[in-house]
């Protein structure tokens, strides 16, 4: 049996969206010939949400080491609140202590805390330990560069330097690559041409239909306002998914005026739409809707939900939404647990996204497409008639093909990273 020690800051109960490629990856590893060992980060030192039901779906028997951080209320005085900064020595020191004194085949990084990846050199040369990559996300994102700066985030040239710096000092030495999207293997393989002789794997997160059996212990939210049709979606907003929203708002407004004692019916609702910590979160959606003139219908809520809460909510949901990034490369893997939900879904891409050919394939549902042109008008009417046909009932409910949905499911795509795994010690 082979060890791979597996690096994820965020980790049960913490509710953080990049833990759970490795906690769907932990029940199934043992039969694929690797015995995992979890470092995280120790979950009084994230900000963040919590939810405790997050540890019972963990196996028996998992050996587990967290490591402490320095408060953010501290580091914040020099502008610095990453996770992975803060946790930056400890990390490095308890590794470093494990790997003295224990025999591990591969380190796996699998987080979205790009700083923690940034350790993967130093483990590599002095414990001859190999490390692989998961980019659920770009590391160094150059999507703002080609925006005004009004329009990037806060402290975005200090995001992007320190990025730029630790990416190439790091992932020039990974043995493998994973990521959820084709576009960044590529990027990565452009900049660092060492990369194009390891093993990668484009493998977008796989689903746990078990999640929606502990989801379906709690009990259903209530509606806001009793008698209309609620439209939700829960995740993280953003500048980037500025398109996708235009399109639905513009085909809300276009409904409003042709038909409005039927679409007055609707609520769109969006929660958990910050990573930020709770109370600190910039809404990003209501600005959209209001320029778009349907501010009183949409209601956003940037803190987090627990995760079991989440699903329990698009459960009950009348019609749920995902909208994608401008970003071609985007992959939006939590679609698999809105098909899971089995509700009717709105879903709007960038054409070039994967998750168009995985709603097409599933039969899931039928995706509005979009391209660099942005807003059209052949957009706005799909998504119209998409939302009349589900507020008058004539769109049936979802059809979806579930031989085609597993090879998206946990076990599956696990065996396909294992299989990376033993590609990458080959190297």
């Amino acid at each position: 049996m082979k060890r791979v020690l597996c690096i994820s800051p965020h980790f049960p109960p913490v509710n953080g969206p990049d833990m759970h490629r490795l906690r769907h990856m932990l029940p199934h590893l043992p039969a694929l010939g690797w015995d995992p060992v979890v470092f995280s980060v120790a979950p009084q030192h994230v900000e963040g949400a919590q939810d405790p039901l997050l540890t019972s779906t963990l196996p028996d028997g998992l050996e587990q080491h967290v490591v402490g951080a320095l408060s953010p209320r501290l580091t914040r005085k020099v502008g610095l609140g990453n996770i992975g900064f803060r946790s930056w020595f400890q990390l490095r020191r308890a590794v470093d202590h494990y790997l003295s004194g224990h025999t591990i085949d591969l380190i796996f990084f699998t987080t979205t805390v790009f700083t923690a990846i940034a350790h993967g050199p130093h483990w590599h040369r002095r414990y001859g330990v190999p490390f692989v990559v998961d980019l659920q996300d770009p590391w160094r994102n150059d999507y703002y560069l080609s925006l005004p700066k009004q329009d990037r985030p806060r402290k975005f040239w200090f995001d992007h330097w320190q990025k730029t710096k630790l990416e190439a000092a790091t992932m020039p030495h990974a043995a493998g690559l994973l990521s959820v999207s084709d576009a960044y293997v590529e990027t990565m393989q452009d900049r660092y041409p060492a990369l194009r002789n390891r093993p990668a794997l484009t493998q977008p997160f796989g689903a746990a239909a078990s999640d929606f059996d502990v989801a379906a212990t709690l009990p259903a939210p209530a509606k806001a306002v009793p008698g209309t049709v609620t439209l939700r979606y829960i995740g993280r907003g953003g500048r980037d998914m500025k398109t996708a929203l235009t399109i639905l708002f513009h085909a809300v407004r276009k409904g409003l005026e042709t038909e409005p004692d039927l679409f007055y019916s609707l609520r769109l609702s969006f929660q958990g739409t910050s990573y930020a910590a709770t109370g600190r979160g910039e809404k990003t959606v209501e600005p959209i809707a209001e320029a778009c003139g349907v501010a009183d219908l949409v209601q956003e809520e940037t803190d987090r939900l627990p995760y079991f809460e989440t699903l329990r909510s698009l459960m009950a949901a009348d019609i749920l939404l995902v909208p994608g990034s401008d970003d071609a490369g985007y992959t939006a893997s939590k679609l698999y647990p809105y098909i899971l939900a089995r509700r009717p879904l709105v879903a709007l891409f960038h054409e070039q996204s994967s998750a168009v050919e995985v709603l097409i394939r599933t039969k899931a549902a039928a995706p509005i497409t979009f391209d660099e042109t942005g807003v059209t008008d052949d957009a706005i009417s799909r998504a119209c008639d998409q939302l009349r046909a589900h507020l008058t009932g004539t769109r049936p409910a979802p059809q979806t093909d579930w031989a085609a949905f597993e090879p998206y499911t946990a076990s599956a795509t696990t065996a396909r990273i294992a299989a990376l795994f033993n590609r990458s010690l080959a190297t």
